[in-house]
């Protein structure tokens, strides 16, 4: 959603929609190992910073990646599961679209914002907000696809481009998200009727405007021309320098998990999720390490839920 066009987020488009399939995804049954049965990188509760307004809630981030939480006025109760995340840009500064997504007269919002640049006003470039939990739709695309996605804006100015920082926080985010919500790491480039697809990564521009006959967005055609979704596509899949810390934990330690954490059949984002450890999990290492999309994983014998799974070290500590 570039900013400039508002009506395209409210939540009047997002419920008005026909959704043809009608239907959830489906968790369904997991063929599990008998030796290790999941891992997961859950959402960490990120610490809300220095307030700005009365508008820094006494709330939480949902993933680390998130700095900091300020609560947007316009979002709606879901009424499909969540298997997409959206990509956006502002078209324009960080402080006015901060502004406009938490506006309750905009008519819009979205789940994330992302600073782009350290030399427009407030945090320096790679700060994320977060402005709407995931239970919640934001309205930052047309009809059916609030309700099905996360949205996530990053602030942009014409030719002005998409800087690293920027790319590495929105990376490391969406991994979170496709984590939490098992969001295939498939990302299109092309006008997509997501109602009938899986899942994955797009482009605001490449989501239909209601019930896939049309893709217009008022002929903008927002996160491009400066997004480039092939390198963004390679880091999140590559990971953006996590992972590592190979020796942290051996074999029979001891540990505690550190956020409500996704223990999934093998160790990478794109594998089933048997459980989720809540906060606190103690577990025993039984396996690992090993690296894939960034995060190093250890394999974990749970007592509590006689589970066995791969986990990541980023939300494990000693006991």
């Amino acid at each position: 959603m570039c900013l400039e066009c508002t009506s395209h987020g409210s939540e009047r488009d997002s419920s008005s929609a026909d959704d043809s399939s009608g239907t959830e995804r489906d968790g369904g049954d997991w063929n599990r190992r008998s030796f290790l049965r999941a891992t997961g990188v859950a959402a960490g509760s990120g610490t809300v910073l220095a307030a700005q307004g009365e508008r820094v809630a006494a709330s939480h981030t949902e993933c680390s990646a998130a700095d900091r939480w300020v609560e947007a006025a316009n979002h709606s109760a879901r009424n499909y599961g969540i298997n997409w995340i959206v990509i956006h840009v502002t078209a324009g500064a960080y402080q006015g679209a901060l502004s406009t997504l938490t506006s309750s007269s905009s008519g819009v919002s979205s789940h994330y914002l992302v600073k782009n640049y350290d030399w427009t006003e407030g945090p320096s470039a790679g700060h994320v907000d977060q402005l709407v939990h995931h239970d919640r739709a934001a309205w930052h695309a047309r009809y059916i696809a609030n309700h099905r996605s996360i949205g996530i804006e990053h602030e942009w100015f014409n030719d002005n481009g998409i800087t690293d920082a920027c790319y590495e926080s929105s990376a490391e985010l969406v991994r979170c998200i496709a984590d939490m919500h098992d969001i295939p790491l498939e990302f299109y480039t092309s006008n997509t009727c997501i109602q009938n697809e899986p899942g994955g990564i797009i482009g605001h521009t490449h989501v239909p405007d209601g019930d896939c006959s049309s893709f217009s967005h008022g002929g903008r055609t927002c996160p491009y021309p400066d997004w480039d979704m092939d390198h963004f596509a390679s880091l999140v899949r590559d990971g953006g320098g996590g992972g590592g810390g190979g020796d942290k934990f051996q074999d029979g330690d001891q540990v505690v998990t550190t956020t409500a954490l996704n223990g999934r059949e093998q160790p990478c984002l794109n594998d089933d999720v048997v459980l989720t450890l809540p906060e606190g999990t103690q577990g025993e290492v039984m396996n690992g390490p090993e690296d894939c999309d960034g995060i190093t994983w250890w394999g974990l014998h749970v007592p509590a839920y006689n589970e066995w799974v791969w986990c990541s070290e980023n939300y494990l500590v000693h006991a």
